[in-house]
């Protein structure tokens, strides 16, 4: 590029700021290291705001809860070494749950490269690699805004997804030369299903009488709520969500049937659905695995997703397109010339079905604790209007994942495939940062908030409108209950907690903090701890034998000829 092209030279790590300025970012998650100081001076110039938290792995889960919520890209930027792998559970998590975050980190000067010098000697791309989309390390800073650019055209293009980006110190340093237009990430275009594929979904809408549909993860990111309620309006069938699909369908829309649990019920109940679009969603741990429980056996199946890998993984679809999901939801629904109310009565069949999802349960429990369905349920009722909800890995993020409904697209932040603890407390920080001033609750387990409790400074000096309901019993309580299923009620292994008093603790760094022990209680003392304007902790004693009946379901039944392999699928001998 001739001279005259370019800008007067600014550092590298201005130019990581005007780069990221230039492609709309606003807000960076991030958690301070030496090797980071030019990029920070950059962002403070251009008038990004920097989230600091206390540990990376939460500054990585802050950029995802903010993506998550926002439907756009979320930005963690951590240090070299101990602060690059302290994020890579964040990464793994983002690209198993398909959710675009842009990671930056620092590194030693290439040019003292294998001196054993601070923080080096590990191979921050290599390690990256397998669980990011694209991972790249930055040797001229006059590279610095095409290949941050298309970094995050990389995240936010196809499937979304994580990318890393290796900023190293000298890099950052050495002057940059900035073209005079800076380059921008190329916006996901939303791809139109082929005319033939449409036609193909109508005729088998024309020929279904039990038609449902199952947004997943991926319409977050390719669908509106405004597509959604015009597809529903349109067609007039049944919609069930996966967790993070949550709110792109209001649940007082007449086609909301809350989640797939509903497609079990109403086919134990003989009522099984005939066809099912599978809208941005995937095969797998929660579709049921290789069970038929969502996907009985004579159901048609059309599966649209942008990662063709998906095709056929486990079920076999009728019809598969790479088409994005509002587009597709568009078309069809234009096209759709039956009547809105043809399936209004299989639409309330699923919406019966739904409503009986949990009735299994009852109040009183052997120690007269709180059954922890039921205080789930309270927190869940006891929420402000608006509230995002947080559902941590666990028993107690899964008994929340019953009662949470939404409003918001990507209301509901919950674990995914990786099945990772500790990532509540970053999802809720990026979840106020997304939504500002608008309540969040946590939902936590007294296994799982344990993990990173030192962010409640975090949100005490950021002075988030975060309340986080432990339910607390005294154990890990889906490996405890694993453990007594595989051998026998008074069994346990590394599995048992003190009780702890997590509202005091929470104190301590400077929240509003109760403990509660009747579930009449739990609303009142949430609403005591938004009232108080600081961020909450309200610990909740709940009954420790009760049992979830997904961690039963997760871990099976081995038949006289299987050997049982827990949480997964049995060996045939």
């Amino acid at each position: 590029m001739a001279e005259a092209d370019r800008k007067p030279r600014i550092d590298g790590g201005a130019a990581v700021a005007r780069t990221l300025a230039a492609a709309k970012v606003k807000t960076i998650f991030a958690l301070h290291g030496g090797h980071l100081d030019a990029a920070f001076k950059g962002f403070l110039d251009e008038g990004i705001e920097l989230v600091d938290t206390r540990h990376e792995a939460c500054a990585g889960h802050a950029a995802e809860g903010w993506a998550r919520l926002t439907g756009d890209l979320g930005v963690c930027m951590i240090t070299a070494g101990p602060g690059f792998t302290n994020a890579l559970t964040s990464m793994a998590n983002a690209r198993l749950d398909g959710v675009p975050v842009l990671f930056l980190a620092g590194a030693p000067p290439l040019r003292e490269e294998s001196l054993n010098v601070l923080q080096g000697g590990v191979d921050q791309i290599a390690m990256a690699a397998p669980v990011v989309k694209l991972a790249i390390r930055i040797t001229d800073p006059d590279r610095i805004p095409d290949q941050l650019a298309n970094a995050i055209t990389v995240a936010l293009g196809g499937r979304p997804g994580p990318v890393f980006v290796e900023l190293p110190i000298d890099v950052m340093a050495r002057p940059a030369r900035l073209p005079l237009a800076l380059p921008l990430p190329v916006p996901p275009l939303a791809t139109a299903p082929l005319p033939e594929h449409v036609n193909q979904v109508l005729r088998l809408l024309a020929e279904a009488k039990r038609p449902v549909a199952i947004l997943g993860s991926l319409a977050r990111y390719q669908a509106t709520q405004a597509q959604v309620a015009a597809f529903c309006d349109r067609l007039g069938i049944p919609v069930v969500q996966s967790s993070r699909a949550m709110g792109l369908l209001a649940p007082d829309n007449p086609a909301y049937a809350h989640d797939p649990s509903a497609i079990a019920i109403a086919t134990a109940q003989g009522e099984a659905p005939d066809l099912i679009l599978m809208l941005g969603s995937r095969f797998g741990l929660f579709m049921a695995g290789r069970t038929r429980a969502f996907f009985p056996e004579a159901a048609k199946i059309v599966q649209v997703h942008a990662d063709a890998v998906e095709f056929g993984r486990i079920h076999q679809p009728a019809l598969a397109t790479t088409a994005s999901v509002g587009a597709f939801m568009d078309a069809v629904a234009a096209a759709w010339q039956g009547a809105p109310d043809h399936f209004h009565g299989w639409r309330n069949t699923m919406r019966q079905a739904a409503r009986q999802v949990g009735a299994e349960f009852t109040a009183e429990t052997r120690s007269g604790s709180i059954n922890p369905y039921f205080a789930a349920k309270a927190a869940v009722e006891g929420a402000p209007e608006g509230t995002s909800f947080v559902l941590e890995g666990g028993e107690a993020g899964l008994w929340a994942a019953y009662h949470a409904r939404v409003k918001h697209a990507g209301g509901v932040l919950t674990f995914g495939q990786l099945g990772a603890l500790g990532l509540g407390f970053g999802f809720a920080i990026g979840a106020a940062y997304a939504r500002p001033g608008k309540p969040v609750v946590q939902i936590t387990g007294d296994g799982a908030v344990g993990f990173h409790l030192q962010e409640f400074e975090t949100m005490v000096r950021q002075r988030l409108p975060v309340v986080t309901v432990v339910l607390n019993n005294s154990c890990w309580g889906q490996s405890l209950h694993g453990q007594q299923i595989l051998y026998g009620a008074n069994y346990s292994c590394i599995s048992l907690l003190g009780d702890i008093k997590y509202h005091e603790i929470a104190k301590g760094f400077g929240c509003y903090g109760e403990r509660v022990t009747k579930v009449e209680e739990i609303g009142p003392a949430i609403a005591r701890a938004f009232a108080s304007g600081l961020p909450g902790c309200i610990d909740v004693t709940v009954d420790p034998d009760v049992m979830l009946p997904m961690t039963a379901a997760m871990l099976g039944e081995a038949a006289d000829d299987e050997v049982m392999v827990p949480y997964y699928e049995n060996i045939k001998l």
